[in-house]
């Protein structure tokens, strides 16, 4: 399963939002009220958490639903109008859409866990292609949007840091995060569980 981690503190959190603000083919989906949730094409800031980003040419976004001990499926009708959820995953903070390919999952974790100071572990996770063998397959215009996702990230960090000292540089680092890193601040060594 393709995973972008990264290390962003506010600071470089408004370069990605910004980027995210700016594309295009993508909205955030946020909460919209109790079990309610809303697509939106630009946010302003979002708290540290858990967050679903649609790419919109990937297709309609699933509603599921069960009935008589089954899970049906059916769209989302206008996901920038918002919707109620009738099913909910392993994490009530975001919408329960299985395991749609079309949906990218974001932590954003700019505090970390360790002291006040932390910088936390965020990023990017996507299913991709995993369930392409049972005729669930990713759209081909939404695996190129995860090639540039991937690619501004790489653009954007400074470089790549490991998590704890002995191992190898796998993690992200943005400009704002590894200035602090680099000053002795502390950051997390596990990602968030979205």
């Amino acid at each position: 399963m393709p995973w972008l981690p990264f290390y962003a503190d506010e600071e470089d959190f408004r370069v990605v939002l910004g980027r995210l603000n700016a594309d295009e083919e993508s909205a955030v989906i946020v909460p919209n009220g109790a079990g309610r949730w809303v697509a939106k094409r630009t946010v302003d800031g979002l708290a540290d958490g858990c967050y679903c980003l649609w790419h919109i040419p990937s297709g309609p976004l699933p509603l599921l639903f069960r009935r008589a001990g089954k899970i049906y499926t059916a769209a989302v009708e206008d996901p920038f109008a918002g919707w109620k959820a009738r099913l909910t995953g392993h994490n009530p903070s975001v919408p329960y859409f299985g395991n749609h390919p079309g949906v990218i999952v974001m932590a954003k974790v700019a505090q970390g866990v360790g002291s006040p100071d932390a910088i936390g572990m965020s990023g990017f996770s996507w299913i991709g292609n995993r369930y392409r063998a049972i005729g669930y397959g990713a759209a081909e215009s939404t695996g190129r949007w995860w090639r540039r996702l991937r690619r501004w990230v790489r653009r954007q960090a400074v470089r790549r840091i490991p998590r704890k000292a002995g191992l190898e540089p796998e993690i992200w680092a943005f400009p704002s995060a590894y200035r602090r890193i680099a000053g002795g601040v502390g950051y997390d060594v596990n990602p968030p569980v979205c």
